[in-house]
């Protein structure tokens, strides 16, 4: 009876403490925070990344933000029940090439895989304007020559063993590897997918030798056709993999110290959660991990909205990311290119450029004025941080073109320095090019911002979508600051700036409304007609793999769900598109389904007509993406208090190219949930993380969810 009523009150004792969820978003500038508590509310914070040890800014954010919930870090970390996170560790170490020394085993006469890199190396990721083959050239080698090393074996196309694995030739093998002091190992042997057995015998090798030693296997990462994309994406997981396990490992420990008690849960580029460990193991599926949170933040309140087709653009300090959201699900790519590595893996669709407003503008010998990709980042940058930084940036040209209120600049928390910027403009860019400083800000910002219109129609022409058939998401910190213009150059009739003041930390937002997520994948190549027996079996192995570890994860049955995908192409053709594949019983309707709608999508891609059944159509891999459903915040109406609710109407001068010059402008700053009337342009909304400029013709509303609604006339 005691113990029972011990039990009750327990149970009322938990029930009357606050739980949170807090998910944190580390770019390259600054570091975004979002703790949403048990009924759903959200608060947002910031500070500055904290570059190299991102881990000082991750717990400074989240520290910030607390106190705006009157708590402090101590006091919130226990009461945490999710702690997530998208980390740019994979990123940075791609982009900078940092990575460690990868030492890589291969079957005999293929060593040279990663270096030929089946042609497509030169030209890989870049833009066509760049496509001039004199001017190309391949990236430098991720893992030289002297650390390849090939072992004798060989596995036909249907797994069978055609020459057994050479044990004491391998032993030699890995042990020269080690003896150049490599801090990774990648093993990638043909045909390992449909036979993995000699791969792991050779882990089992490296670890008998080395046990501490970090080994990725193809078919483990990517267990796929295509000799050079599945080595190339296994090496990089390797060469990334020991950079994010320290990583992770000394943030767990600094929150565990300050008493966090649950799991820590790392982003995929796919747009799902999965454990810190797994993410040590599979760190090469975290390369996109906090644009991706982005996407899935506008899914989730594009579902709410009934939007089903969006385009997702993220202005942060040091990139522009885009993404689409086409009927209500994001755009996947089975393979991406990353510093002109083809990988095969499966990520949300984003393309980035260094466009953001760390992004320095320089005057080349020419006397052309450039902007980007180069970026002061977080440490110095801009110049009107005050941090010793000395080139300009965008964000300088928004100070001083007034854009941006020096001292408002996150709700007023951080100074800027408006006379640096000036000079700093005057100096570097307006005398060179004979310009006055406004006229040199407004040319930075307008080259800024057609940088990230020619990105938006790249991104969706490509792909066969028109931009003026969508609504855009103006979001991260300088997203609804730059977005106003390049939407209104796209000629799109609507943009959002999604939940207000959260706009600026959106990818940490759409973080914490992500689910847990797996992807499980099988090459297994044959050409219509094809058994219905043998994609059912294709299917029910990865089905099984999924849901067995889901339930190991503590995923409950009912919030397990199953999405099915091919990849398809016409006979002879080497590039595949990737097709949704229907739920349930497998049978010729399902596969004459499948057909109908891999036809519609590559005539999307490459035009009406160009379609061609007669020549055979290829089914090549099979993929099914497991989640595992995770709680989400709530979207209510805002209720913000008597303090929030305070908005100031003021007046200052703003230089708008459009009217000529500067105007006196109506600010709007402060919350905006309470204020119903028609905000018309030429005028600028300042929320306390983002600010919003309203051009000459655009008009924005305020919905009940804090929303931003900006419509630009159409004429």
């Amino acid at each position: 009876m005691l113990n029972h009523i011990h039990s009750n009150l327990e149970r009322r004792m938990k029930m009357e403490v606050e739980e949170y969820i807090v998910s944190v978003d580390t770019g390259g500038t600054f570091t975004d925070c979002v703790i949403v508590n048990s009924k759903g509310q959200v608060t947002v914070g910031k500070s500055h990344s904290t570059p190299p040890d991102f881990s000082e800014g991750v717990l400074e954010s989240v520290r910030v933000t607390a106190e705006k919930i009157g708590l402090t870090l101590e006091q919130l970390l226990p009461r945490t029940i999710q702690f997530i996170h998208g980390t740019t560790v994979t990123t940075n170490a791609m982009v900078e090439r940092r990575g460690v020394k990868v030492g890589f085993l291969t079957t005999v006469g293929h060593k040279d895989v990663l270096h030929m890199m089946r042609i497509m190396g030169r030209t890989a990721g870049m833009p066509v304007h760049q496509l001039q083959l004199s001017k190309t050239s391949k990236p430098e080698a991720i893992v030289p020559k002297q650390l390849i090393e090939e072992v004798y074996e060989r596995v036909d196309y249907k797994g069978n063993v055609i020459a057994p694995l050479d044990l004491e030739h391998s032993r030699k093998a890995i042990q020269r590897l080690l003896d150049q002091d490599v801090k990774a190992i990648a093993i990638s042997l043909l045909w390992s997918f449909k036979n993995p057995e000699h791969e792991q015998i050779l882990k089992k090798l490296v670890k008998e030798l080395a046990p501490e030693m970090t080994v990725s296997l193809s078919s483990e990462i990517v267990p796929k056709i295509g000799e050079y994309e599945r080595s190339a994406t296994t090496v990089i997981n390797s060469y990334t993999s020991p950079l994010l396990s320290g990583y992770v490992n000394k943030l767990y420990e600094g929150l565990s110290s300050k008493g966090l008690k649950t799991q820590l849960l790392i982003m995929q580029s796919i747009g799902g959660l999965m454990p810190a460990n797994e993410a040590e193991r599979l760190s090469v599926t975290t390369l996109m991990s906090g644009p991706a949170g982005g996407v899935m933040g506008a899914k989730f309140l594009g579902n709410k909205y009934g939007h089903a087709n969006v385009i997702c653009t993220d202005v942060g300090g040091t990139t522009f990311d885009v993404g689409l959201v086409v009927n209500g699900e994001p755009v996947i790519s089975s393979t991406t290119e990353m510093n002109q590595y083809t990988l095969s893996l499966p990520m949300i669709d984003i393309v980035s450029i260094g466009a953001g407003g760390g992004s320095i503008a320089k005057v080349d010998v020419g006397s052309t004025l450039l902007v980007g990709p180069d970026s002061a980042g977080a440490r110095p940058g801009p110049v009107c941080y005050g941090k010793g930084g000395t080139e300009p940036t965008v964000t300088d040209a928004d100070v001083v073109l007034g854009f941006i209120d020096p001292d408002y600049f996150l709700d007023g928390k951080v100074k800027l320095y408006k006379d640096k910027a000036v000079e700093a403009i005057r100096e570097k860019i307006a005398i060179p090019l004979g310009l006055s400083v406004e006229d040199a800000a407004a040319g930075i910002v307008e080259i800024a911002n057609s940088h990230m219109a020619d990105l938006i129609r790249k991104m969706s022409i490509e792909r066969g979508y028109d931009p003026r058939d969508f609504i855009i998401y103006l979001y991260g910190g300088a997203g609804p600051t730059h977005g106003t213009a390049y939407g209104r150059d796209l000629g799109v009739k609507e943009m959002i700036v999604p939940l207000g003041e959260t706009a600026a930390v959106y990818s940490a937002f759409g973080i914490s409304s992500s689910d847990i997520s797996h992807v499980y994948e099988i090459s297994d190549p044959a050409v219509a007609p094809w058994n219905v027996k043998q994609v059912q079996d294709n299917f029910l192995y990865l089905e099984d793999k999924a849901i067995t570890q889901l339930l190991e994860e503590n995923v409950k049955n009912e919030h397990i769900r199953l999405d099915r995908w091919v990849e398809m192409r016409y006979k002879g053709q080497v590039h595949q598109v990737d097709v949704p594949f229907p739920s349930g019983a497998i049978h010729e309707q399902a596969l004459s389904q499948v057909v109908v709608e891999f036809e519609s999508r590559y005539e999307t891609l490459y035009g009406k007509g160009s379609a061609f059944k007669e020549g055979g159509i290829e089914l090549v891999s099979y993929r099914v993406n497991a989640y595992g459903k995770l709680p989400k915040p709530s979207l209510e109406a805002k209720t913000a208090n008597e303090a929030e609710q305070q908005l100031v109407i003021t007046n200052r001068s703003v230089y708008w190219k459009e009217l000529g010059g500067y105007r006196d402008t109506t600010i709007y700053r402060g919350n905006l949930a309470s204020y119903k009337d028609l905000i018309a342009g030429p005028s600028i909304i300042e929320l306390p993380t983002t600010t919003i400029p309203v051009y000459p013709g655009q008009t924005v509303q305020v919905d009940s969810l804090g929303s931003l609604i900006i419509h630009n006339s159409v004429e």
